[in-house]
């Protein structure tokens, strides 16, 4: 039979190319599937507020000071003392962001 074919391969039956068809189309579910793996759970990060007590001498009002008189002097005394008062309660803040944490 060498060179020649026999005739049941020309012209495959019906039921032949069933068959072929059959195998062809189930071929693909033989394959070997990638296993299935488990989910990583993911990081969560929860802001958790946590309220903290303010010392009295931090919430103090600070002094709002106000001229005497008219006159040159005064208004340069009275600039120094309310940019001393300022520095002062800007450091109080700092003090209070400083418990909660907070970044300056």
């Amino acid at each position: 039979m060498h060179g020649r074919t026999s005739s049941h391969l020309r012209n495959p039956s019906p039921m032949s190319r069933l068959l072929i068809i059959l195998a062809v189309t189930l071929l693909p579910a033989c394959a070997s599937r990638q296993p299935v793996l488990p989910k990583v759970p993911e990081t969560v990060t929860v802001v958790v507020e946590k309220y903290v007590t303010v010392p009295e001498e931090l919430t103090e009002a600070c002094p709002l000071y106000e001229p005497k008189e008219n006159t040159y002097f005064e208004a340069k005394r009275l600039a120094l003392l309310r940019r001393e008062s300022l520095e002062a309660c800007n450091r109080k803040l700092a003090q209070i962001r400083a418990l909660s944490g907070e970044k300056p």
